[in-house]
């Protein structure tokens, strides 16, 4: 076999080792990889003529992509973890412990095991490529960095930075890598080599290549808060808040990372390392990492995927693209568009309209530009891209528009009539409808083979998840498009077929609409939000109605309720509410107050809510109540092939509602809970509560089969 790395000697003794995994589009660290490593650092000990040792890559954007995460099915127990993690901090030790200085030269993405094999050099360098992007994103996978992470980044740049790292998973770039610094120098991405090798002849010519002392925060504060007990007991105690807020407690491997950070700090680094290793192996192979390793592969495998099954299928290049509609939606898709160098024109009826897709678009961006991630320059840069109109001028030339006005079919029709006048004869059209059907839409085209459906959710720059949904008519081409540039855009596409509220909204509304009816039966707001928040939502289905807004809400409801009515409660209370003019959040006032970013609850509510039967349920009798619902809904959506893999369905969920994702989405939520058992429940509720929570026939059948709903498609 061909080895993963090249060793060659260069003028003025200079080392260069290159990794270039063979067969592979990114370096990875399997255990192949590191026995091969271990055994190449026992040689390059021996070479005491070597003055410095460059480690580089031969992938384009890849430096190392981390450990090979296909072998963390080999963690089964703790052992298992405690020995891959002491095995991985040994070969890595070598790398600290050769005789000479070097140097990790990082271009293109370095994650995890890349950034631990580089915190064991000397020195770091980073390109100013946008794809050099450094982390720790371990936490992420339900584990913690374990080669070496979480002792040797807190010894080089601080708590505070290593932790903002080490608990979040959040990348650097290199120019933000240097002000933290864990990079010493930013470098060319023109001129890697050239420049890597003047760096380490100025290492062996004695020339001071770094002013060490930048490697932590300078200053009193910095000083009062890590170099005594008392300041590193505070930076722990609101690091621990911080993660508890974020995770609710959901999510051990944070907490067992920042208690590595914490006991091994001021230890000696063979003890941090010892205390590493055990935490690590507390983690490895749990059912919560394998759950969001799971999803780890979902994601990368739909980096692969084109959206239809011939994978000979080219999308057409998206050079221009156009939106139709200027409110917040089309405000938000337009930025996403001129983040990736795509220029789009904007169009409404008047021009008071088209300013507010500007300031949609440049409030998202100012927050980018407020948390760094963005300059300036590319500020200015992206919203230059961003062009305005009243009519179709310009739609031309456009290769693909997005329609994004307000929810009525007639409205919807009659635009896109018109606007197939103004458009190229192969231009791709959208729709970024929420609720009406694709198929309906189509109707008004010439040509509706050009036509999908393409459902962003909101808000547009923070939600991943795109359905992008097939019309009769749609060809592979236009859909093939959609599906690559949504991933271009950077989010999560699932296909799914036409039907009433596609996947997401068709599997949320039952859900939110049983929450309204529980506060019929006299449970309060904060008690329902509490219950599914303690499950693993992000936030509670009432709260959640304030953020969608009640009207919008409301307005989908209506619309599915007549395909499934006989599946929804009733409930006359979001039609009290919008009278009211209360919408949520938008204007302030929902099922809470808002002042600002502050949610209040509001007793003024109990004047809307007339409690009809009244019931006594527990925390779990809430969540089964409001989630199984959304199990047989999910059950109807794969026999009706509105979707065609069960991991589409969790896929789907998690990137669009957030739904717990270490319980690995809602059918892999099912299979732990046991389909039996959720159909047994949903026959129970039917005698109770009405026939909205008969089991569907698919649920039946796969409760019968004794399977789950991943073992009965698969």
């Amino acid at each position: 076999m061909e080895n993963a790395f090249k060793f060659e000697t260069i003028e003025n003794n200079i080392g260069i080792v290159t990794f270039d995994l063979p067969g592979e589009k990114a370096n990875k660290l399997s255990a192949a990889v590191m026995e091969e490593l271990n055994k190449k650092l026992d040689e390059l000990a021996q070479k005491k003529d070597l003055k410095c040792l460059l480690f580089m890559t031969a992938k384009d954007g890849i430096f190392i992509a981390g450990a090979d995460v296909n072998e963390f099915e080999n963690l089964k127990s703790k052992e298992d973890g405690y020995k891959a993690s002491r095995q991985g901090q040994s070969v890595f030790a070598k790398i600290a412990g050769l005789p000479y200085p070097t140097v990790s030269v990082i271009h293109g993405a370095c994650m995890g095991g890349g950034t631990e094999l580089s915190l064991h050099c000397n020195y770091r360098l980073a390109s100013d490529d946008p794809k050099t992007k450094i982390a720790l994103p371990e936490v992420n996978l339900g584990i913690l960095p374990a080669w070496g992470g979480t002792q040797r980044l807190p010894r080089l740049i601080g708590l505070q930075r290593s932790l903002d790292m080490i608990l979040t998973g959040r990348n650097v770039d290199g120019m933000r890598g240097y002000r933290y610094g864990i990079v010493d120098k930013v470098i060319p991405k023109e001129l890697v080599k050239e420049t890597a090798i003047q760096f380490a002849n100025d290492i062996i010519a004695g020339k001071n290549v770094l002013a060490r002392s930048r490697r932590k925060q300078r200053g009193l504060m910095p000083a009062l808060l890590e170099k005594n007990p008392l300041g590193r007991k505070l930076v722990f105690s609101q690091a621990k808040k911080m993660v508890l807020k974020k995770s609710k407690g959901h999510y051990p491997a944070p907490l067992k990372a920042l208690e590595s950070v914490k006991k091994g700090f001021k230890k000696s680094l063979r003890k941090g390392l010892e205390i590493e290793a055990k935490l690590f192996s507390e983690l490895a192979g749990s059912d919560i990492s394998k759950n969001l390793v799971k999803i780890f592969f979902w994601t990368e495998a739909v980096k692969k995927q084109n959206g239809v099954e011939n994978s000979n299928i080219k999308p057409v290049q998206v050079k221009k693209a156009a939106v139709l509609g200027a409110g917040v939606m089309g405000g938000g898709i337009a930025q996403l568009f001129a983040g990736k160098d795509i220029p789009v024109r904007v169009k409404d009826i008047n021009y008071d309209a088209v300013a507010k897709a500007y300031q949609q678009a440049a409030g998202i961006l100012k927050g980018m530009l407020k948390r760094r991630r963005i300059t300036s320059l590319e500020f200015n840069h992206i919203l230059e891209r961003i062009t305005g109109t009243i009519d179709y001028s310009g739609f031309k030339s456009t290769d693909f528009v997005v329609e994004a006005i307000v929810e009525d079919l007639e409205i919807k029709k009659k635009v896109f009539a018109e606007l197939e006048k103004n458009i190229g004869e192969n231009t791709i059209v959208v729709s970024n409808t929420s609720s009406l059907l694709v198929n309906d839409m189509a109707a008004a085209f010439q040509k509706p083979q050009r036509f999908v459906g393409m459902h962003f959710f909101n808000p547009v720059h923070m939600m991943p998840l795109v359905e992008v949904i097939r019309g009769k008519d749609t060809t592979d081409e236009a859909l093939v498009t959609t599906f690559q540039l949504a991933k271009k855009l950077g989010k999560t596409p699932v296909v799914v077929n036409d039907g009433p509220g596609f996947l997401v909204n068709r599997l949320l509304v039952p859900y939110m609409v049983e929450a309204v009816s529980l506060l019929e039966e006299g449970h309060s707001i904060e008690k329902i939000d509490r219950a599914l928040e303690k499950f693993g939502m992000p936030m509670g289905p009432i709260e959640l109605f304030d953020e969608v807004g009640i009207d919008v809400a409301y307005k989908v409801a209506k619309i599915l309720s007549k395909s499934m009515g006989d599946r929804m409660a009733e409930s006359d209370i979001l039609q009290k509410m919008i009278e009211a003019e209360r919408f949520g959040k938008k204007n302030g006032k929902g099922f809470y107050r808002y002042e600002g970013k502050k949610k209040i609850s509001d007793s003024t509510l109990n004047s809307f809510i007339t409690i009809k039967d009244k019931t006594k349920l527990s925390d779990e009798n809430l969540v089964q109540r409001m989630i199984y619902p959304m199990i047989n809904e999910a059950a109807r959506c794969m026999e009706e092939k509105i979707v065609f893999r069960v991991q589409d369905v969790d896929l789907a969920m998690i990137f669009g509602t957030g739904f717990a994702p270490f319980r690995g989405g809602l059918l892999s939520y099912a299979d732990a809970e046991n389909v039996i058992k959720v159909a047994d429940a949903l026959n129970e509720f039917a005698q109770k509560y009405g026939q909205r929570f008969n089991p569907s026939e698919t649920l039946t059948k796969i409760a019968g089969s004794g399977k789950g709903f991943y073992n009965y498609y698969n």
